[in-house]
């Protein structure tokens, strides 16, 4: 007889801004206490909308960055000054309370699937000590789409040239690489993240990245509008 399935930490909110600041107070933990233990913290960030008012907030909370070893969970393959640049994003929401913030950018040309095996060297095969994910309304993370293909890769990153919103072409870390993290925190919010929510929890699926995540290392931050489809 199987015992049940372990089920991901959750942690409900009621809104937008406690997420925030939620997501601010787990990630700080995480960095200052690897500093402690090992010396360094090796962090891996997520573009998009939501986790940039956490950001907000991370940035003077850790302060001192220099000993902090910032990743991108997925990264856009566009030049840093454009709009869509995740690593642009980062560094303007982590703000010039970070002092000594560097994060590890990936290279402006050649091919996608070059720029992943340079960004594969550059983040190294080491755990990270914690990554953050966003979730997409469609169910995506980082630039793990619902059963694509990049699911199946193996190593440290992993090029993606079709990817289902714009722009296309993008490097990501892999589930590998993920699965590997001391702890992974995941951010939803909003209504429009309650079904893909929902499927995330579910059982794994490659339907649902988020669900085939190692769940006694994942802690869900998720305010009321995206726990809107969960049962109990």
């Amino acid at each position: 007889m199987t015992g049940a399935r372990q089920e991901p930490e959750l942690l409900a909110v009621p809104d937008a801004a406690a997420a925030a600041a939620r997501t601010a107070e787990l990630l700080t933990d995480a960095i200052t206490g690897a500093v402690a233990t090992r010396g360094t913290a090796r962090v891996a960030l997520s573009g998009g909308t939501t986790p940039l008012a956490a950001y907000r907030l991370l940035g003077p909370a850790v302060g001192d960055w220099a000993p902090v070893d910032v990743v991108l969970a997925d990264e856009r393959c566009v030049p840093h000054a454009h709009p869509d640049s995740n690593a642009r994003a980062i560094e303007e929401a982590l703000g010039p309370g970070a002092r000594d913030l560097r994060v590890r950018r990936l290279v402006e040309s050649g091919a996608p699937s070059d720029r992943a095996r340079a960004y594969a060297h550059d983040v190294g095969d080491a755990p990270l000590d914690v990554v953050l994910l966003g979730l997409g309304e469609d169910g995506h993370t980082a630039s793990l789409f619902p059963a694509h293909g990049a699911l199946e890769a193996e190593g440290t990153t992993v090029a993606v040239l079709d990817a289902p919103k714009p722009p296309p072409e993008r490097v990501t870390l892999t589930l590998p690489t993920l699965r590997a993290a001391r702890r992974l925190v995941l951010l939803a919010t909003g209504e429009g993240k309650a079904e893909a929510l929902r499927r995330s929890l579910g059982e794994p699926s490659p339907h649902a990245p988020v669900s085939l995540l190692p769940p006694d290392r994942l802690t869900v931050i998720a305010d009321a509008d995206a726990r809107g489809r969960l049962g109990g």
